[in-house]
């Protein structure tokens, strides 16, 4: 017994001084990186072995934070790591620096604490299970750098696929704690619009159509030319993130790169030229960062550029990717950028792209006297069934611009598109045309619940969740008896079945929701603007709740979007769809028939 007690004893005074004494005993993770993930080790910076040790974690969490102090790009990130290991350790006790990884304005990685110990914070949250990213800089008051900002989505993609890390545990320091802005509303807006996630799993989940489109859109046609329209001329580029070739090259490098180019100045619309803007943000002016020209705001104090920003060009060069729906606000920017051009004597090159609806569908009524606005600019319907190209032409040809200007206007033609296409068939890669718009199918999501989706507060269409415009829920609705009502109508090309979730951010945020998901069958003969109209009478039929009535204060929005207070009105006097369908179809014949004089494609 004396014997066992000794031995026992020993081995207990071996462990705790072999772990007090030495750093060689301490167990360092050490990740396998990826070829295309370039992360600086600790022993690069001159990393300090731990001196002490806490219990060992298991990650199951992603959390972003930023440093907090402005930092500037020639600042010695190596030095600025050492100081704050000495700092972590000396002032703060901590075992070392609080972060698992550090991220500086260039977009370099940098190990520091070793990940299997749970981080630290100066907040009241509990860390353990948390993988914690740092970005330098104070995005309070900071612009968060492309090369951050990638760097940070390639990194949080390589930790979630490790670590099998869910989307709805990425987040922000704030999400955790009411004593902090971290990571700073630059940063943060990123995870709060759900684009973040967006970029992780696009990164996860790339494209595999890249090198198979079977279509040429006007950019890559432009450049087969030479750029032969835009030689000799100072060229303004109008454009944000979708404006790329099908290898996914940004327009604006194209353009730049290009030596028969003179690129001089950049036009931002809703969400900016590199799309790091939220929905509805206000941009002022800044400069690219990649290209250090000037990026002047077309979704700040003035949505039409005016003789002062267009002084040092010559021709206007319109590249965005639209979704066929009115109410998207980039094929209003383009029609304001027209009616300047032609105030300003400039021209105008629009580089076509597909239609994602197709080329045939024309839904909805014309807008109407006292309901124009920036998502209703024209007198078209809601559903126009032109590409940008086709409808730049109406809008000059037909005097639709404002006074009935008419601008100089060319189009570059894509080569293999054909009306009867929808963006899946194009073989191109779907770049997302706003945060919640990612798939090359959503357009047609935004359209079957993108008007009811105005009605802010009474319910969800999948925004805030990972199936944006694809549902319709609420807290009271029972999913189960409204899939059977809904599929009940017997509509066209369209199907649902009961869903239940709960949402990340928006409506319902942390709430069970209950609902339908839509589901598409088939792209070609479903009707798409009725079926929201379709939920509201089912919630009639069903709990007789007048769901458009519970929102009165949207009812100004949700009228501009359809052009008219007409088909609200006439449809809430019933609750009936067969109520509306003569009115939201009335113009249609009479549009396709003008609109075919502008077709450039069969």
């Amino acid at each position: 017994m004396k014997t066992f007690f000794l031995t026992t004893f020993l081995i207990v005074i071996t462990l705790f001084l072999g772990c007090s004494t030495t750093s060689q005993m301490v167990n360092i993770s050490e990740l396998d990186y990826p070829n295309d993930l370039k992360v600086n080790s600790r022993a690069d910076w001159g990393w300090q072995p731990l001196e002490k040790v806490i219990p060992q974690h298991s990650i199951n969490k992603i959390t972003i934070h930023h440093g907090g102090e402005e930092f500037a790009e020639d600042k010695d990130m190596i030095q600025y790591l050492r100081n704050l290991q000495s700092w972590s350790r000396s002032e703060k006790k901590w075992i070392d620096i609080p972060y698992h990884f550090m991220i500086d304005l260039k977009g370099n990685i940098y190990e520091a604490r070793p990940i299997n110990y749970p981080g630290d914070t100066n907040t009241d949250y509990d860390v353990t299970g948390q993988a914690l990213i740092c970005v330098v800089g104070n995005y309070e008051v900071q612009k968060l750098s492309d090369a951050s900002l990638k760097s940070l989505v390639k990194l949080t993609a390589f930790l979630k696929q490790k670590y099998h890390v869910e989307s709805k545990d990425i987040k922000g320091h704030k999400d955790y704690s009411n004593q902090t802005v971290c990571p700073g509303k630059d940063l943060y807006k990123y995870l709060e619009d759900g684009s973040f996630i967006k970029m992780v799993e696009s990164e996860l989940n790339p494209s595999t159509e890249i090198i198979s489109s079977k279509v040429k859109t006007g950019i890559e046609v432009l450049r087969d030319r030479n750029f032969d329209i835009l030689k000799g001329k100072r060229v303004g580029l109008v454009t944000n993130p979708t404006g790329v070739d099908s290898k996914l090259k940004s327009t604006i490098d194209i353009l730049f790169e290009a030596k028969e180019v003179n690129l001089t100045s950049l036009y931002g619309p809703e969400h900016g030229v590199r799309g790091n803007y939220s929905a509805g943000d206000l941009v002022d002016f800044y400069v690219d960062d990649a290209t250090k020209l000037p990026v002047y705001s077309l979704y700040g104090k003035t949505r039409k550029p005016n003789a002062e920003v267009l002084k040092d060009v010559d021709v206007l060069v319109f590249d965005i990717q639209d979704i066929g729906s009115r109410s998207y606000t980039y094929i209003s920017t383009m029609g304001l950028v027209m009616e300047a051009a032609a105030e300003n004597n400039k021209e105008v090159v629009i580089l076509d792209r597909p239609n994602p609806l197709g080329g045939n569908r024309i839904e909805g009524n014309i807008v109407e006297d006292g309901y124009y606005s920036f998502v209703s600019q024209f007198a078209i319907p809601y559903v126009h069934g032109l590409t940008v190209g086709e409808l730049a032409k109406l809008l000059n040809e037909e005097g639709l611009l404002e006074n009935k200007v008419k601008c100089k206007l060319q189009v570059v033609q894509m080569e293999g598109w054909t009306r009867e296409m929808y963006f899946e068939q194009t073989g191109l890669p779907w770049v997302l045309s706003s945060p919640h718009v990612p798939h090359k199918f959503s357009p047609f999501y935004y359209t079957i619940s993108g008007i009811l989706g105005e009605l802010h507060g009474v319910l969800s269409i999948g925004v805030g969740y990972t199936i944006p415009f694809q549902t319709f829920a609420t807290e009271w609705i029972n999913g189960e008896e409204l899939a059977i009502k809904m599929n009940s109508y017997n509509l066209q090309g369209v199907i649902f079945r009961p869903i239940t979730y709960k949402p990340y951010y928006g409506f319902g945020k942390d709430k069970m929701l209950h609902g339908v998901e839509i589901y598409i069958t088939d792209y070609t003969n479903i009707n798409l603007i009725p079926i929201q109209f379709y939920f509201a009478q089912a919630v009639n039929e069903l709990y007789g709740r007048n769901i458009i009535s519970e929102n009165e204060g949207r009812f100004d929005m949700f009228d501009k979007v359809m052009g008219t207070s007409k088909i609200r009105e006439l449809f809430m006097q019933r609750l009936k769809v067969e109520d509306i369908l003569p009115y939201l179809n009335k113009d249609v014949e009479n549009f396709r028939t003008v609109s075919k004089k502008y077709y450039l494609y069969k």
